[in-house]
């Protein structure tokens, strides 16, 4: 009897999932964090060396830092838009949460435009150290609704990091120490948080 009432509930399991959707974060999504938190990481490490002094950083470094980043990412981009082209469609939950992620991206590029104009237009490079911070913001507004969504504890320790990261560029605005922050955000509340998606949406398979 046991035994039937275990297979009955497997089966239910399963057919609940095949309605509703996989629950896990799809592997794309993990690994779009983690290629971007890593290969932006590294970047932004090369321009705090080169503005720190902690090592000489030519300029050309600085030029291949930021086409490697930019490139690199967008490569893994579209292996992962490829690999992913089939993949089952997730639970309402998760489809928010990374409809969230999504948005965010679309905001990401309004910035772009707006701050990047502006500072050509304007001739003053501050203006870009500006979108950053706001960026941060974004990515932790993100993150606190995926947090809400699924009820998980980490996802709102993420949230809280990236605000706490935009306060802190907001206090080193215009020094060194401004690059290592966005380093170290990068590699810990982007990467990580890629990588741990990533496993979780292997675990089952």
């Amino acid at each position: 009897m046991s035994d039937d009432l275990d297979s009955a509930r497997a089966d239910l399991a399963f057919l609940r999932t095949l309605a509703e959707g996989d629950p896990r974060p799809s592997p794309g999504f993990g690994q779009l964090l983690l290629a971007a938190g890593l290969l932006y990481g590294a970047q932004t490490l090369v321009h705090w060396a080169g503005a720190s002094g902690v090592f000489p950083v030519p300029g050309w470094m600085h030029l291949a830092a930021a086409i490697g980043g930019t490139g690199g990412f967008l490569v893994v981009l579209v292996i992962v838009l490829w690999n992913d082209r089939h993949q089952p469609t997730g639970t309402t939950t998760r489809k928010a949460y990374e409809a969230a992620f999504q948005a965010t991206g679309l905001m990401n590029l309004a910035m772009v435009f707006v701050f990047g104009f502006n500072a050509i237009r304007l001739d003053d490079f501050s203006l870009w150290l500006y979108y950053v911070p706001v960026v941060f913001a974004i990515q932790g507004g993100a993150w606190f609704v995926a947090a809400r969504l699924q009820k998980r504890l980490w996802y709102g320790l993420v949230a809280l990091g990236w605000f706490l990261a935009a306060a802190a560029l907001g206090l080193t605005m215009g020094q060194p120490l401004f690059n290592l922050v966005v380093a170290l955000a990068l590699f810990l509340l982007m990467a990580l948080p890629g990588f741990v998606l990533l496993r979780l949406a292997r675990k089952a398979d």
